[in-house]
């Protein structure tokens, strides 16, 4: 039987266990925002940050860290990924603070032993807690068995769950069926900074002016599908349209062949490569410059550089998979094409190109319906 929501008073203590900066990434960014707007509503919110996220060696990027960045929502950090004294140390932390709701999100299969020790002990600590489970996706991508067994022991340490997609909600739900789920969605992201012209994020990319410009933007990870895109790309540039292409993030495997498809090209020269982890104050540069933001993703749970483009009025082409397609549809910005196919990405990306943008207004309007404080209310609320 599925566990009964009852409507939510004002005033609630909750208490948020996940990344915070000065950890690097979409989310820790997303938990910022989020405590920022449980406050925002009226409600008392601190974040516990992991001392440790991963180990260093196991880690694929160059650094998890934006040392420039700080959190303004984290009392402490103390959760360490691999220690398990830290675990029942954070817990109990955390139930000390006699929480109405203990938020812990969930992205990574690594992480689930940790999470699910925390959730547990909480509960033994401080019964009247409601530990809610918050899925940014319902396995890690390219989930191992094994991974898929440790993310089951966490769905079933919790009362409830939120999701950012039906997709993932109904996975959850096939996981365990008497779990209360509330599907919700990533909300938009407003700490980036404001678009500059487009003649100056040019000039700081050293790009041309003139072209149309294609933008890929984020961790290059194999379910990105960027390989499509670079073929794309080399149908486009076969008829020497007037396009370049910008691929702007840190691979998290190897590059090589996609530097490949680039060399064997008809245009090498037309691909530009930031082949580094863009820090959050060079974000809205990329973004000037783009014309066109494509995500040829081979699945997807939803996507925070869908929110960024949204946020940006910028747009988008993107495939119809997982829960990256329930936000394009009816999007202004939106246009959609068929994974892991030339042709039809091919299509897309011209006829996105050639389409007029939509009007700001349309688009603020639709926006609305992905505000931080719409996200509050559908979760916190009956």
């Amino acid at each position: 039987m599925a566990l009964k929501k009852t409507t939510v008073i004002c005033n609630m203590k909750i208490v948020v266990i996940s990344v915070f900066p000065p950890y690097r990434g979409g989310i820790s960014q997303f938990n910022e925002a989020m405590v920022e707007a449980f406050i925002a509503s009226g409600h008392e919110c601190i974040g516990i940050n992991f001392s440790r996220q991963y180990p260093s060696l196991v880690f694929p990027g160059t650094n998890q860290f934006e040392h420039n960045l700080e959190s303004q929502s984290v009392r402490l950090a103390v959760l360490d990924s691999i220690n398990p004294f830290t675990w029942y140390r954070c817990a109990k932390i955390a139930a000390n603070e006699e929480p109405d709701v203990v938020v812990i999100p969930f992205w990574a299969a690594a992480l689930a032993p940790a999470l699910t020790t925390v959730a547990r002990r909480i509960k033994t600590h401080h019964n009247s807690s409601r530990i809610v489970g918050l899925f940014h996706n319902a396995n890690s991508h390219n989930a191992q068995s094994w991974e898929q067994i440790i993310v089951q022991r966490f769905v079933q340490s919790i009362d409830e769950a939120w999701t950012l997609s039906e997709d993932v909600a109904r996975t959850i739900k096939s996981r365990r069926n008497n779990l209360s789920i509330t599907t919700a969605f990533h909300p938009l992201y407003q700490h980036f900074q404001s678009l500059i012209s487009r003649s100056e994020s040019r000039k700081l990319l050293n790009m041309p002016e003139a072209p149309k410009m294609v933008l890929f933007f984020g961790l290059i990870r194999p379910y990105k599908g960027l390989k499509w895109l670079l073929q794309a790309a080399s149908e486009i540039l076969k008829s020497k349209e007037n396009v370049v292409f910008c691929i702007a993030g840190e691979p998290y495997s190897a590059w090589e062949p996609y530097q490949r498809i680039i060399d064997d090209s008809v245009s090498p020269d037309r691909f530009q490569t930031h082949l580094k982890f863009i820090p959050q104050d060079e974000v809205h540069i990329f973004f000037s410059a783009a014309d066109l933001i494509c995500l040829p993703y081979e699945s997807a749970s939803q996507s925070g550089v869908t929110a960024i483009a949204m946020h940006y009025h910028k747009p988008v082409v993107a495939t119809n998979v997982g829960g990256l397609k329930e936000y394009f549809k009816g999007n202004p910005i939106g246009h959609t094409c068929e994974p892991k196919d030339v042709k039809s990405l091919t299509a897309a990306i011209r006829s996105a190109l050639n389409t007029e943008p939509a009007d700001a207004a349309i688009i603020e309007e639709w926006n609305k319906k992905f505000s931080w404080d719409a996200f509050t209310k559908r979760c916190l609320s009956a």
